[in-house]
């Protein structure tokens, strides 16, 4: 374990920050749930991203909810290509069966690659959570592919 917390330490020093070439983008994130994605960056390599979506558990039961990350972006020394981890929060609603409100801690984990001349960024990430009210406990299946168009 130590080993491997290492390894990702050493190369989130040996991967250089760079700036992106956009400020701002919203698309559609489309994975273990549906929903839609801005995103906007505070600083070359800082953003925060806001997330609303949908999540249908089963045919009379899902899930509505906002999720707020704020990301540190690396760079992976191919033009366009970034990689990015950080902290978050969501909160939203269940609906059907099972009504409630929720609340969660989330991470961020993901790789995102703007396209040269072309206003279209693709993202693959994961975003686990440690669910705080509401069927409490670790939600790890979380994994999205996000296409955005920069602004």
């Amino acid at each position: 374990m130590k080993k491997t917390i290492l390894v990702i330490v050493s190369l989130m020093f040996a991967s250089g920050v760079f700036a992106q070439d956009y400020t701002k983008a919203i698309g559609l994130r489309l994975g273990s749930s549906i929903g839609a994605s801005y995103k906007q960056f505070m600083q070359p390599d800082r953003a925060i991203e806001g997330i609303l979506d949908l999540d249908i558990l089963d045919q009379e039961y899902m899930k509505l909810k906002v999720t707020g990350i704020y990301q540190f972006h690396f760079n992976i020394n191919v033009d366009g290509l970034s990689w990015y981890a950080g902290p978050g929060a969501s909160a939203g609603i269940y609906v059907g069966d099972h009504s409630g409100f929720l609340m969660a801690i989330d991470g961020m984990v993901g790789i995102e690659y703007k396209f040269y001349n072309a206003p279209v960024v693709l993202a693959m990430d994961w975003n686990p959570k440690v669910q705080i009210i509401t069927n409490t406990g670790f939600k790890p299946d979380n994994f999205a592919l996000t296409v955005r168009f920069t602004l």
